[in-house]
Formats: C-alpha cells, sequence, structure tokens
C-alpha cells in the first residue's frame, strides 16, 4: 500500500493529466512551464522491460499492452524524473506528461538535452542516443552563453576528439581523431570549401544553437572525406511563442560585441526567428577583425502532415591577418662557436604582442546561403523530407606570409648556422617578408537530399529505417596571383623590418590576379540505414551508401580583375565508392548502454595532372599521369570502435569510448626538386588510436559540471622510400596533441546568500604539439584557465568573463611550421543584457 501511495505522490508532482487506452499505451511528453513538446524522452514500462522515446511532437507509443496495471518512469536531461502508475483497464486515449526542468544543468557533451533532442540533425535516425551505436558530442546553447564564447574553435575546447585552429588570421580549420580536411555543415548541408584547401572562414556564433561532434568516418551518412568525424553547426529555429535576446559586450583590445533576436508566430501557422550580429576590435597584436552576420528562419506548417521551413543568411567579415613569429631553422652559433638557439626556438628579442604582417594585408569573407526543407507526415511513423540548399561564398586574400631572416655567406653578421660544411652568416635582429600571397576562392554550392524514414515491424523485429537520394554540384573558382614581381608589386614589396620597434609601412604594395583553376564537381549518392531492435535490450544498425564523384576541371589566364580568358579544354575525373556501416547495442541496465561498430570511407583525390610537378606513386617511383585521368587513387580505410553510455538519472552522464582508424593511399607534398618542380607522391599509410571520455556530473541543484579526456596517437604506419625526401615512418601527424583535457564548473549561489549570482570556472588543457610531418618543429604543452562571474534578475543579466586567467604565454597554432603564433594573454569581456 505504502509503495503504491508513493507512486501515486510522484505521479502528482510530475503534473500529468492522464487518459489512459486499452491494449495500446499513446501519449505526449511536454515542458511543464512552456507546453513545448520533447522529443527525445526516454520512457520504460517496468513490468514488460520496454523501452520507447518521444517523438519530434512529443508523441509516445506503446502498441500491444495488455489492461493491466504498470509502472512507467520517464527520463530526460535536464529535466527530473517522472514515475506514473498506469491503468490501461481504464477507458481513455492518451497521457500527457509535463516535465519539470532542472536547475543549471549544461548541455556540454553528448548526452546533452539539445543533442537527444534532434538525433536527427546528426545521425539522420529519430532515436535516443543511447540506442545508437555511433560516438557523438555536442556543445549547447546554455554552454556557449555560460562560457561566453563567441566562435566555433573557441566552443570547441569543451569537446573531446577534435583540435580546433586558427591560421593566417581568419582561416579555420579542425584535426578530428588525427586527421583534418574535415567535413562540416550547417543545418545538416555539407560545406565543402575544406575539402579543397583544409581551411575557411566562419563568422560568430550569433545565430548558433549548438555544434554538433561526430566522431569518427560519417561516409554512410554524409558521403566522401568524412574521415575522423563530422562538425554540423545547427541554427536557432523558429518558436510559437514570443522569444527575445538583446547583448552588448565591451572587452579587451576595444573589443565590441551586440547580438540579437527574437522568435514568435506570425500566424497559427507561420513562425519564425531572426537573428543578428556585429564584432569589432582592434585585436590581439594588432588584428582587426569585424564581423557582421544575419539570419532569418520562416517555418509554414501547411497542415498538420506538411511542414516548410525557409532559411536565409549572410555575412560580411574581415579579419587581421596573421603571420606568427619565425624561429630559427637551424641551430644558431655566436662568432665564438658558442649555441644561442636550437633549431626550432625563437629569439628572445621578439615582443608577442608585435605583429610583423604588411598594414595591407587583409582577409575578406563574404557568405550568403538559402535552404528550404519540406517534411511530409505519411503515416504516425513515417515522413518524407526534401531539403534544397543554395550557398554563395567568397574568400579574398592576401598577406606578405612568410618572414625570412636575412643571411649571408660573408662574416657581416654576429652568429651563423651550418649548411653543410659551410658558414651562413644570419642576422637576427631584422627579417624580410620574402612571400607575399594573393588569392581568392568564389565557391557556389547547390545541394539537394531526399530522405525516407520510416518504423515497422518485420519478423518479429521493430525497424527504424531512413534512405535517402543525395546530390550536390559545386562551382568553384580559385584565383591566384602567385608571381613576385609580376602579381604582386610596389615600393613595399621584400620589405627589411627591425625585430625591435619595426616601421610596419614600407611602401605600397599592388596586386591582382594572372592565373584562375576551375572546378565543377557534380556528386550523386544513395543510402540506407536501419536500427533494428532484436529486442528490448540489443539493436543493430546496418548502414550503406553509393557514392559517384565527378569533377571537371580547366585553367585559365586572368587578364584584369576576374576577367577569364584563355580557359584550357575540360577535364574530368571520375571516381565511385561503396561504403557501409554496422555497429550493435547491448544495454544490461536502462541506464547503460555497450556498444560497437566498424565503418569505412572514401576520400577521393583532386590531383589534376600539371606537367611542372613530379609524381610519385605507392613505390615511390616517378611516373607520368595521363592528362586529363585520375593522377592518385582515393584514399580509402575503416574505423573500429567500442564505447558506453551510462546515464543515472538527470545527475550523472558518462560517455566513453575507444577506436582504431587506418587511412590508406595518402598523399604527401614532399618538397621541390633541383629544378625547382613540386613533388606529390602517394606515399603509405596511417593509422589513429585512442580513446574520449566526456561527463556531466550534477552533484546538486546549483551545481554543474562537464570534463572531458582525450587520448589520440596518429602516425605514419608506412612511408614509401623515394629519392626526394627521407621516410617518414613512425613520425606522428602534425596539428594533433596526443592529450587533451577540458572542464567546466558553474554554481548558482543559494538564494539566502546572494540570489541571482553565478560563477564559473574552467581548464583547457593541451598536449605537446607537432606542427609538421618531419616532427622537427612543435609547440609545447599548455594549461589555460577561465573564469565568470554572472548577475541575473527576472531577464537582465550581466557576465564577466576572463580568459587565460594567470596569463599564460603559449602558442596556439603556426604558418609554415616554424612560423608560432602567440596565444592572447589574459583578457577579459564584459557582457550586458536580456533574455524574454
Amino acid at each position: 500500500m505504502l509503495k503504491r501511495l508513493s507512486l501515486l505522490l510522484i505521479t502528482l508532482l510530475c503534473l500529468p493529466a492522464v487518459i489512459w487506452a486499452q491494449q495500446s499505451l499513446k501519449g505526449f511528453v511536454v515542458d511543464q512551464e512552456s507546453g513545448k513538446p520533447i522529443e527525445g524522452a526516454n520512457l520504460y514500462l517496468k513490468e514488460l522491460k520496454q523501452g520507447t522515446s518521444s517523438l519530434k511532437d512529443g508523441s509516445f507509443h506503446f502498441p500491444n499492452v495488455k489492461a493491466e496495471e504498470y509502472q512507467l518512469s520517464v527520463t530526460f536531461v535536464g529535466y527530473e524524473d517522472c514515475k506514473l502508475l498506469i491503468d490501461t483497464r481504464k477507458a481513455s486515449n492518451a497521457i500527457k506528461i509535463e516535465m519539470k526542468r532542472n536547475v543549471t544543468i549544461l548541455d556540454g557533451v553528448n548526452i546533452s538535452a539539445q543533442a537527444v533532442r534532434e538525433t536527427e540533425q546528426v545521425v539522420k535516425l529519430a532515436a535516443p542516443l543511447k540506442d545508437i551505436p555511433l560516438t557523438t558530442s555536442s556543445v549547447g546553447q546554455e554552454l556557449i552563453k555560460q562560457t561566453g564564447v563567441n566562435s566555433i574553435h573557441e566552443a570547441l575546447k569543451y569537446t573531446t576528439g577534435v583540435k580546433p585552429l586558427v591560421n593566417y588570421g581568419g582561416f579555420q580549420t579542425f584535426t578530428m581523431r588525427g586527421f583534418g580536411a574535415p567535413v562540416i555543415m550547417l543545418d545538416g548541408v555539407r560545406d565543402e570549401r575544406m575539402n579543397f584547401s583544409n581551411s575557411a572562414p566562419f563568422t560568430s556564433l550569433a545565430a548558433v544553437e549548438r555544434i554538433e561532434f561526430l566522431k569518427g568516418p560519417a561516409s554512410v551518412l554524409y558521403g566522401h572525406t568524412a574521415v575522423g568525424g563530422i562538425l554540423n553547426v545547427v541554427r536557432k529555429q523558429p518558436t510559437k511563442d514570443f522569444h527575445a535576446n538583446f547583448s552588448a559586450s565591451y572587452g579587451s583590445w576595444n573589443t565590441t560585441r551586440v547580438e540579437l533576436g527574437s522568435g514568435n508566430k506570425i500566424s497559427d501557422k507561420l513562425s519564425y526567428r531572426f537573428d543578428a550580429g556585429f564584432s569589432d576590435t582592434d585585436g590581439w597584436r594588432d588584428a582587426e577583425d569585424k564581423t557582421l552576420n544575419g539570419y532569418l528562419a520562416l517555418n509554414y506548417e501547411m497542415s498538420d502532415n506538411d511542414l516548410f521551413e525557409f532559411r536565409i543568411a549572410g555575412n560580411n567579415d574581415t579579419y587581421g591577418t596573421e603571420t606568427g613569429l619565425p624561429s630559427v631553422k637551424y641551430d644558431v652559433f655566436d662568432t665564438n662557436d658558442n649555441l644561442l638557439y636550437k633549431q626550432g626556438e625563437l629569439p628572445t628579442t621578439f615582443d608577442r604582442k608585435q605583429r610583423y604582417n604588411d598594414p595591407a594585408d587583409f582577409l575578406d569573407h563574404e557568405n550568403w546561403n538559402a535552404s528550404i526543407k519540406y517534411t511530409r507526415k505519411l503515416g504516425e511513423n513515417s515522413k518524407l523530407q526534401i531539403h534544397t540548399a543554395y550557398s554563395d561564398d567568397l574568400i579574398d586574400y592576401f598577406s606578405t606570409e612568410e618572414l625570412s631572416y636575412l643571411t649571408s655567406d660573408n662574416a657581416i653578421y654576429n652568429s651563423y648556422y651550418m649548411k653543410g660544411d659551410a658558414k651562413k652568416y644570419i642576422c637576427l635582429d631584422s627579417l624580410q617578408r620574402t612571400f607575399p600571397l594573393r588569392f581568392s576562392h568564389e565557391t557556389k554550392t547547390f545541394q539537394n537530399t531526399i530522405d525516407f524514414s520510416t518504423k515497422f515491424d518485420l519478423a518479429g523485429l521493430e525497424h527504424n529505417f531512413n534512405a535517402g537520394y543525395f546530390y550536390m554540384y559545386i562551382d568553384r573558382k580559385s584565383y591566384s596571383g602567385y608571381s613576385v614581381g609580376t602579381d604582386v608589386t610596389g615600393k613595399g614589396l621584400f620589405a627589411k623590418i627591425a625585430v625591435v620597434n619595426p616601421v610596419l609601412y614600407q611602401g605600397d604594395l599592388e596586386t591582382k590576379f594572372s592565373k584562375v583553376k576551375i572546378y565543377n564537381e557534380n556528386v550523386h549518392g544513395l543510402f540506407f540505414q536501419d536500427l533494428i531492435s532484436v529486442s528490448s535490450k540489443v539493436k543493430v544498425l546496418l548502414g550503406a551508401r553509393y557514392d559517384r564523384f565527378d569533377m571537371g576541371n580547366q585553367s585559365g589566364k586572368v587578364q584584369s580583375g576576374r576577367n577569364i580568358s584563355d580557359k584550357t579544354g575540360q577535364k574530368s575525373i571520375i571516381n565511385h565508392s561503396f561504403t557501409y556501416r554496422l555497429g550493435t547495442v547491448y544495454q544490461p541496465s536502462e541506464n547503460l548502454s555497450l556498444y560497437a561498430s566498424y565503418a569505412n570511407f572514401f576520400k577521393p583525390k583532386r590531383t589534376v595532372f600539371n606537367e611542372n610537378f613530379i609524381y610519385l606513386d605507392k613505390d615511390g617511383k616517378e611516373f607520368t599521369p595521363t592528362d586529363g585521368k585520375e593522377v592518385f587513387e582515393p584514399e580509402d580505410g575503416y574505423q573500429l570502435e567500442a564505447g558506453f553510455k551510462f546515464q543515472s538519472n538527470a545527475k550523472l552522464h558518462i560517455n566513453g569510448s575507444v577506436y582504431y582508424i587506418k587511412k590508406n593511399n595518402i598523399v604527401e607534398y614532399l618538397g621541390k626538386s633541383d629544378e625547382d618542380k613540386r613533388i606529390y607522391g602517394q606515399v603509405g599509410v596511417i593509422d589513429s588510436k585512442g580513446f574520449d571520455l566526456e561527463l556531466n556530473y550534477k552533484p546538486f541543484d546549483n551545481l554543474s559540471f562537464i570534463g572531458g579526456y582525450g587520448f589520440n596517437i596518429a602516425k605514419y604506419r608506412k612511408f614509401s622510400d623515394n629519392a626526394y625526401q627521407n621516410s617518414k615512418e613512425g613520425n606522428y601527424i602534425r596539428n594533433n596533441p596526443k592529450n587533451h583535457v577540458f572542464a567546466w564548473a558553474y554554481y548558482n549561489l543559494p538564494e539566502n546568500m546572494i540570489k541571482g549570482l553565478s560563477v564559473g570556472f574552467g581548464m583547457d588543457y593541451n598536449d605537446k604539439m607537432y606542427v609538421n610531418s618531419s616532427n622537427s618543429y612543435s609547440l609545447p604543452r599548455y594549461y589555460l584557465f577561465d573564469a565568470s562571474i554572472d548577475y541575473r534578475k527576472k531577464n537582465f543579466y550581466g557576465k564577466l568573463k576572463v580568459n587565460n586567467l594567470f596569463d599564460k604565454n603559449y602558442y596556439s597554432s603556426t604558418v609554415y611550421s616554424n612560423q608560432y603564433i602567440p596565444g592572447m594573454e589574459r583578457n577579459f569581456t564584459l557582457t550586458v543584457g536580456m533574455d524574454i
């Protein structure tokens, strides 16, 4: 009797409006305060040992339930657990379960509320993450607000398996589980820019709801090149009730930032979301950055079964370029033969705050993109989606990239290094800008995905099935002005500047384009995946994909501006690939999932024949490709992974995985020959192995903690001997620290102390990182600590965030391997704002 009274009391506390159904159990899960449906809530019938999850509209369904009394438990990250006593013998139709939100829970890792709610976004399956044998992570809106980050690379400090980097001032790139050239997506739409050049600018996070990270190969879901993982940037969605936000920030180096947004329904069928952001800064090391972006989203519910989603956004950003501080490339001695600096060390005369770029350098980024998605419900468990998107992107860049020391064969300087058996004298007091680089990329991308999802029972097994067709067309023009003295001219060319108190302006520089490379790509893909419930404890995921990759390429001359002439005939490269995935999940208890998976991947090579290049095959031997044909075989490989997902109510969530990835047919740039020809070779094999561990812990209602530890070793396992470069077999892959640890704690002070006051404290550790494949240059390990203090009263708040709290000297990245980019010194941001 006491047990029954307790369950009935818990039911009343959960505030359900209960209506029962005979022979089946249906209902809805909603947020108690807003009434919004909760997708991904876990529901479990104890007596039947059956579980299910709520769908996008909050609905759930247990079919074929006998007319008896059951205990139903409902759990969802960020909400208090709910237990109800259900009697299906009473005549009713549906249950409405209102869940109460927890306080201070963080959207930090792959068990975050947002990530569970939107599993379809990144894994294309409407199922709880605990049922899926994949490793995912998410940085959600709450964590973005608490940590005060405003860029994708800052946000990704709070996950494992990815190393974010910023090069040349504004080009962002990511090493995922040891591999570069990542696949980035915007609301599930591929951004192809990084597949061409490994890096690209991204605008601020003003319109971003969260950033999802699907770890490991994902070619089955998203096609070619998805080796180390997929990043999906999810923007804010329209709302049917009124929400608005505004914030203004001021910080170090005259940094100002303004963000505003709102959402509401325009009519019963039409709702919107609008966001805009502006930022301006003098910048660390005087690297001035400006961002301006806007975003509009509209949802039109034509009927209960038909939904149109329209998105349009644009940005116009400018970044200060960054070429770092040049370390010495050789051991340097003074005239008394005493060692001054070892290879890779920086002379002590450098000021970390001083930038040596030409003042005329620039990086401009303009983008606009639009998409429309149509969703048609075909039944209770089936739907069809058609997602069409277009993007127009322009990157315009000029920078005096290379900084060199003055040298001489004569003893005119007071230090030297050995070049062979001869002394080469070097001046460490001055630098010369030796390689100004001018280029521009225009990338226009059209994509369309047709996606069908359904759930059905077959042979006593429940299937969660998804299949579709993908098409992408890319039109990319890469303009270049690399000819120094012809494309780049002026009094400032090859300027010499002092290390101490430099005069940065040394005369005007004029630039122009002389050449262009034109790419036209068509990609077709057919895919399917099926999540099979073998039992309430065992799930199996099967997936396969076929892709056809057709790249046309040609080159031309540029007469003036961007006017193209003398185009060559178009040549094409055609590749086919078949990728697949097999995974299984075992759930020994309601709180624990164990999983394992195997997946392969495919990456076509865009290398086209150039008569001025030298090509080496897998055996390190020179060969002459057939003009217009494929030069190198596609890269391919596989991943083996095993992991676990543990959830203990809403207090503790832990996810861990161990993996091994092998990548074959890698292509490397091997330097230049004596005839100044560039050398490329398909030289060998890379493998990557490691593990990730992430947790979200909430010991008390007013205290939350997230943390993670990632370990990875990625090395060259095979490297063909050749006449141009020593084997790199056994060397570490560049830009990939072996160990990474992060943590962030957030504490709301009790109301009897200071009501509305919160404090946060975080740590980010990065291990030593090699920055070239020869492992001759590296950046030392570092710890960074951040802290914040927030005060909120009703809808208004103020926030002070301090980064690099203990003013640690460190280097964040490199240019040309030996030019080290100093990380920011201690800095602050003060923000005031309101949320309605």
